[in-house]
């Protein structure tokens, strides 16, 4: 007798046998079909109507630096990026406590720029291969070959270079991050610092100063913001005036207390939250009310960046009148000299130095002393240029000089990169054109426009090389007190160095 047994199969060879013969009506596939190319097919189609101005790659010098540059622009006008960005955001700070790419949220949400954690991670800003890559994407990385030239070059007058480089605050709250004891340095620190000891340059080493305020209960840095407190900023200043005079300064008593001031930082708005408030509550800050005088006839000349107008320029939201130049004036019981750029602190008031120098104003005359403030990234992502500090001869006229409003027709030779809305610590921002063809003539004209306000591109952020404008210019020096300071990107032509700036608003 025969049996016939069924054999049992497994779990294995049954899923094996059930994949091996799905069914799929001709429908199905049509529709599955049909919605995958829909699905990728739209985006495309909506991004077309939905238009914003490129602002920042075109000009951007390297086509390294323009591909990454257009790619950016490309991300920053994204539709999906729009609608979705504001939601993401308040999802991963509500419910994870997170930041985004410019923003670490500490412990106790305190915030910090990410670009100032970069250099404390860096892995060494005077390393060889550091040096080499950096020298590849166009840039002069060695801070220490511009520090020393500026320096010999102010020491050929008779003047004398003071070094202050302001720590970034993860160095001095490293323990609202990591948990590791403040405060914390780049891997490259002790290398620089004998560097420049070796050139007998004087510098300003402020880190131990604001862990120890931070040991007696006052804080030295802004909890929602990049920038020192008032207290922070007193306390270098203090000590900068000590240094400059070799004497003891009277004490913080000496100087008024002002009003109360209450703000956001510039780190919240970098988080792109209308209502940020509700994640980082804004904080509350006394205002110093110094009796100090700027003056271009002081014998003491402050080149810094935005930690010297956090206090001083209106636009920065922190009060005006109150910051660094005010405060170091009446400690030195005189007037100070200043000149201010928000950014770029590697070279960019070096750079107003030479310029004014080279078109034959002296603005080193009767200086004794030159304080060249920035903040301590920059040693480790800024571009140092070398830069000339002679007296040149005043320019034969090219360019045209403005002395009262023109309204002129021009066509644009070159414009300068602007940044990203919410890309920096800065919402304001003003860009250099290169304007030629006026009236239809052989005239030129430099021209600085703003070319964003309140975190906002304005009209001037859609001009591209070759444009015809209708543009209203006025003499910059109407223009430089109030907006002078802002962060402004120059033109890389040394050409333009000698050309005397106006100001343009570009007619609709």
């Amino acid at each position: 007798m025969s049996e016939n047994k069924t054999k049992k199969l497994s779990r294995e060879e049954i899923a094996n046998i059930e994949i091996g013969n799905t069914e799929i009506t001709v429908k199905q596939k049509w529709f599955i079909t049909l919605f995958f190319l829909l699905f990728i097919g739209i985006y495309p189609c909506l991004q077309i109507f939905y238009h914003q101005p490129f602002g920042e790659w075109r000009n951007a010098g390297t086509i390294q630096s323009s591909i990454k540059a257009y790619e950016t622009a490309v991300e920053d006008t994204s539709l999906l990026r729009k609608v979705l960005l504001t939601p993401a955001q308040r999802f991963l700070t509500g419910v994870f406590g997170l930041g985004n790419e410019k923003v670490i949220v500490g412990k106790d949400k305190c915030l910090f720029y990410a670009a100032d954690y970069d250099y404390l991670i860096n892995p060494g800003f005077l390393r060889k291969e550091k040096l080499h890559k950096r020298i590849l994407s166009g840039v002069q990385p060695d801070p220490v070959k511009a520090i020393v030239d500026f320096k010999n070059q102010l020491a050929s007058r008779g003047i004398r270079l003071i070094l202050m480089p302001i720590p970034v605050k993860p160095m001095i709250y490293s323990d609202k991050l990591s948990g590791a004891t403040p405060p914390l340095q780049n891997d490259s620190w002790k290398q620089f610092k004998a560097a420049l000891e070796k050139e007998n340059i004087t510098m300003l080493d402020l880190s131990d100063l604001f862990v120890n305020m931070r040991k007696t209960g006052v804080e030295p840095y802004l909890k929602t913001d990049t920038h020192w407190t008032p207290e922070g900023m007193y306390a270098a200043a203090e000590k900068l005036a000590a240094v400059i005079e070799n004497q003891k300064i009277p004490s913080k008593s000496s100087i008024p207390i002002g009003k109360k001031l209450t703000a956001s930082g510039d780190i919240v708005a970098m988080l792109k939250l209308p209502d940020s408030a509700r994640y980082f509550a804004p904080e509350t800050i006394q205002l110093l009310n110094p009796d100090g005088t700027i003056s271009r006839n002081s014998d003491v000349l402050l080149l810094g960046d935005s930690f010297c107008n956090i206090f001083s320029l209106e636009a920065m939201q922190w009060g005006a009148g109150s910051g660094f130049a005010e405060v170091l004036s009446a400690l030195l019981k005189r007037p100070v000299d200043v000149i201010l750029r928000n950014d770029a602190g590697a070279f960019a008031t070096r750079q107003l130095l030479s310029q004014e120098l080279l078109r034959g104003r002296d603005r080193l005359a009767g200086k004794k002393v030159v304080v060249w403030e920035f903040a301590i990234r920059e040693l480790a992502n800024g571009d140092w240029k070398m830069l000339r500090m002679d007296v040149g001869k005043t320019p034969e006229e090219r360019f045209l000089e403005i002395r009262e409003p023109r309204t002129v027709s021009a066509v644009v030779l070159a414009a300068s990169i602007v940044p990203r809305p919410f890309s920096a610590p800065y919402k304001d921002h003003v860009m250099s054109l290169h304007l030629g063809d006026i009236d239809n003539g052989n005239a030129q004209a430099l021209v600085y426009i703003v070319s964003m306000k309140d975190n906002v591109w304005t009209d001037a952020a859609k001009i591209r090389i070759g444009d015809t404008l209708k543009i209203t210019l006025s003499p910059w020096s109407e223009q430089k007190a109030s907006i002078g300071s802002w962060n402004r990107s120059e033109l890389d032509d040394e050409a333009l160095f000698l050309a005397e700036p106006c100001f343009g608003k570009i007619l609709k």
